[in-house]
């Protein structure tokens, strides 16, 4: 499931240079940015086990989920206290955090979610594994 409803304001780019307005270079982008209001409910996109749970110096509060099939979500830029810990199961849907604005890298984005997907270690475009119905 989408991990929050809103608009897309940055989109995935590991194959060619985007600009990024805080930073203000070019640079790929390993997720998509969904811009919601600060405190907005996000969800977890499939069931898995939470990984990890921390304060990264670039990307702010972060939770990263484990889906198995080498599958690993990663939430960023929440609000700090996520709702969710480090060995927590989650199903698909409950709220593991709230939008924030807490990457120093895309802080120009105001609040937004950045979403990102791996499999395998290699970075793949979320919006093809999203179901945005209701």
């Amino acid at each position: 499931v989408a991990p929050l409803a809103g608009e897309t304001v940055a989109v995935f780019s590991v194959d060619r240079l985007s600009y990024d307005e805080t930073l203000g270079d070019w640079r790929t982008h390993d997720g998509i940015d969904i811009q919601a209001e600060a405190g907005t409910a996000v969800t977890a996109a499939c069931a898995g086990t939470v990984t990890r749970v921390e304060e990264d110096g670039r990307m702010g509060a972060t939770v990263t989920i484990d889906h198995g099939d080498g599958y690993v979500t990663t939430y960023a830029s929440l609000q700090s206290d996520p709702a969710v810990l480090a060995g927590d199961e989650v199903a698909a849907g409950p709220v593991i955090g709230t939008v924030g604005n807490t990457s120093l890298t895309e802080a120009g984005l105001g609040a937004h979610l950045h979403f990102s997907v791996t499999r395998n270690g290699e970075a793949i475009d979320p919006v093809g594994y999203l179901d945005y119905s209701e």
